[in-house]
């Protein structure tokens, strides 16, 4: 099996694809580095994807042959949970292409380091007459797709993972200062002395289904008194 990686030079944006929001950068690697990536997507509804062309020849790539395509990813994933993130691999016919969904662990990466997913996607090359089409698609959310440095794919693997973090309903993303998306669920601030008390949307839910509830037994109970 051999390894292919992504390469950010030789993608670009899908022509065929009028939403399009994607653009090439530098950003802060898994390692701290400064990296060349890809960021696509937003977090509304504008599909967006980025193709590359990998020739059918000898030294490049062979039809039938088993490959792995490496990459680092960060991002792909919101907090609704209907965003799309996928890897599309195919020869001559797009319908007989291969999918690989990159969010939700569907396919499984190899490891996490700082905020950062590292892949190995294994497949059978498609048949194809002059080319190989590498295609990544995203919708509903951010994701930044980066190369593996020097192609070394053996000192990535292995790195020493992070704990991964399954507490948040998205994937760690560098869109965001601190790795996240804001919270927008804390309404409402208590100060009692030295204690500061933060009452998030669903506790003041919980709050207040407790309170009618209560309210409502004491009415009960006021109403049966008054018949008696």
């Amino acid at each position: 099996m051999s390894d292919l990686f992504f390469c950010p030079e030789r993608w670009e944006p899908d022509a065929m694809i009028s939403t399009n929001i994607a653009k090439r950068l530098t950003v802060t690697g898994f390692d701290g580095k400064p990296a060349e990536a890809w960021q696509l997507g937003d977090w509304w509804y504008n599909w967006t994807s980025i193709t590359s062309k990998i020739p059918i020849e000898s030294g490049w790539l062979e039809s039938g042959e088993e490959y792995r395509f490496c990459f680092w990813i960060n991002g792909g994933e919101n907090d609704r949970y209907d965003e799309v993130c996928y890897l599309e691999i195919f020869g001559d016919c797009w319908e007989n292409r291969l999918t690989f969904k990159l969010n939700r662990d569907f396919t499984k990466p190899i490891l996490e380091k700082n905020g950062w997913l590292l892949y190995a996607v294994p497949f059978v090359a498609p048949e194809a007459t002059e080319a190989l089409n590498f295609r990544f698609v995203a919708c509903g959310a951010v994701c930044t797709i980066a190369g593996i440095p020097d192609m070394n794919i053996a000192a990535c693997e292995a790195l020493t993972p992070d704990v991964r973090n399954f507490d948040k309903p998205q994937r760690h993303n560098i869109v965001f200062p601190n790795g996240w998306e804001p919270s927008h669920e804390a309404v409402l601030v208590l100060k009692t002395g030295k204690k500061t008390v933060t009452l998030s949307k669903s506790v003041l839910k919980k709050a207040a289904i407790a309170t009618a509830a209560i309210a409502g037994c004491v009415l009960l109970g006021t109403l049966i008194k008054r018949k008696k």
